[in-house]
């Protein structure tokens, strides 16, 4: 399994060293106890078969009297001289979803001057137009004109050709053609294969790949016959519709043919508000009639073009 070299972020002075590193390269702090392993998403398997080997070697133990860490072949410590005894060891770690333990985090990224002043500057500038989106005001708007709309569906009884498969056929249909076809497909087991799953803190600065054996399936098809058929059933055929700017709003003329018959009813009521702009606002019919043309209203206006509520 492969092996990859992790960090370390030093407590006292933030500097980060590679994992082999026992004492900190910018203040020469001993690595301590208090020290997490972190291993960044881009580290690269380990080829040098010496690092391999020290990785292989077994975690750190933590001197009891420094908690300075040494490495696992060390009898004594190398920053008090204490001897090893029942010193404990680091503990090793399965990362399971990423190279990251808990609590750890990669080195802090590092912004220029000016693509710091240029970020900060696009966050504000997203917040000041985010908030002027959400704002709302109150404006002073008159009633200038009426829109109406009315529509009536209409569906016609006739013979369709439709598909269907084999035992859905609605009631009265006649069966025209037939064909097999993919009906839906069903996972079939085919094997494992081996995939990396996270990886393990090896309590020294290194860390291994974790693999486990996960299914492998295929997906094959499920025929099923496809009928092709005709029927007669009532389907859309046209919308009658009548409009006006006025508010006299009337129902289009209606005259059915031999197999028609009216399906739905709609309508709709705009009027057209002048403040600061022109406003257009569907009301419900009765608040719509009750509007006349010149008054004047209070509108509630969000960042500053939409019209959401009329007083």
């Amino acid at each position: 399994m492969a092996i990859r070299e992790g960090r370390w972020r030093c407590p006292y002075c933030a500097t980060v060293n590679r994992g082999r590193d026992l004492a900190c390269t910018g203040c020469g702090a001993t690595r301590d106890a208090d020290v997490a392993f972190f291993l960044e998403d881009d580290a690269p398997e380990l080829l040098e078969q010496t690092l391999i080997a020290q990785a292989r070697a077994g975690a750190d133990w933590l001197c009891a009297f420094c908690r300075t860490s040494n490495r696992p072949g060390a009898a004594r410590c190398a920053n008090c001289g204490a001897e090893r005894a029942g010193a404990p060891s680091r503990g090793t770690r399965e990362l399971r979803g990423g190279p990251l333990p808990s609590g750890v985090s990669p080195p802090p990224a590092r912004y220029h001057g000016p693509l710091a002043a240029v970020v900060g500057l696009a966050l504000l500038l997203a917040a000041l137009l985010g908030f002027l989106a959400l704002r709302t005001t109150e404006e002073s708007v008159s009633v200038t004109d009426f829109q109406w709309t009315r529509a009536i569906e209409v569906e016609a009884f006739r013979k369709v050709r439709e598909s269907a498969w084999d035992g859905e056929l609605p009631p009265g249909a006649r069966v025209l053609s037939r064909s097999r076809e993919v009906h839906h497909t069903e996972r079939v087991p085919a094997g494992t294969e081996r995939v990396k799953v996270g990886t393990r803190d090896l309590g020294n600065g290194f860390f291994e790949d974790v693999y486990a054996e996960r299914p492998v399936y295929q997906e094959h098809p499920v025929y099923r016959e496809r009928l092709g058929y005709e029927v007669e059933r009532w389907v859309g055929d046209r919308t009658e519709r009548a409009s006006g700017n006025d508010q006299i709003p009337r129902w289009p003329l209606l005259r059915l043919g031999r197999q028609e018959r009216e399906a739905r009813r709609s309508e709709t009521y705009i009027v057209l508000l002048k403040g600061r702009r022109i406003y257009m606002m569907e009301l419900p019919y009765e608040r719509w009639f009750g509007l006349r043309a010149g008054e004047t209203r209070t509108a509630v206006i969000r960042g500053g073009r939409r019209l959401v509520a009329l007083r």
